[in-house]
């Protein structure tokens, strides 16, 4: 009977719970994608639709938001990059989420892949994480005084030896 009970238990509990859209290896994959990849990447998966286009810099920046109404809003942005001298794109990916344990997942993903946190703070309206390594710097927020969180991972250089 105990195990009859468990079983249910585990059922309700799955039942419950959600997934969000996107991991922290996607976002950071992203970032190694040209736009038009990272487009097809977000789209083929039906979770991810463009909301608008946006001209920058003369740079074309693209605006997605999720797609089911089973999660809270989800936002990424693509199209941001720096052009170095050599010609490579340096490219910026930015995540927004209505659900600040969206931002504590990915936290822990980032943890998982042995990231190292360079800095964990506070100001008046987020707590602050900064992960660093060879390849990606990447900011993640979660906000004290509303219910959201965002994420930028951003390109670094890579100076080979």
């Amino acid at each position: 009977m105990k195990k009859y009970g468990l079983i249910i238990l585990m059922f309700c509990i799955c039942t419950s719970t959600y997934g969000q859209s996107i991991s922290f290896f996607d976002l950071t994959n992203l970032t190694n994608l040209s736009d038009g990849q990272a487009h097809t990447y977000l789209t083929l998966g039906n979770t991810f639709k463009r909301q608008y286009l946006e001209e920058k810099d003369g740079k074309t920046i693209e605006h997605f938001r999720s797609i089911s109404t089973k999660v809270k809003e989800q936002s990424i942005v693509i199209g941001e990059h720096v052009k170095l001298s050599n010609g490579t794109l340096l490219r910026t990916v930015k995540y927004d989420t209505r659900d600040p344990q969206h931002i504590v997942n990915l936290i822990a993903q980032a943890r998982r892949a042995k990231l190292v946190m360079k800095f964990q703070g506070q100001d008046a309206d987020n707590n602050i994480y900064k992960f660093d390594n060879e390849f990606y710097f990447i900011t993640m927020l979660i906000s004290t005084t509303e219910n959201k969180g965002s994420v930028e991972v951003t390109q670094k250089e890579f100076v080979g030896y």
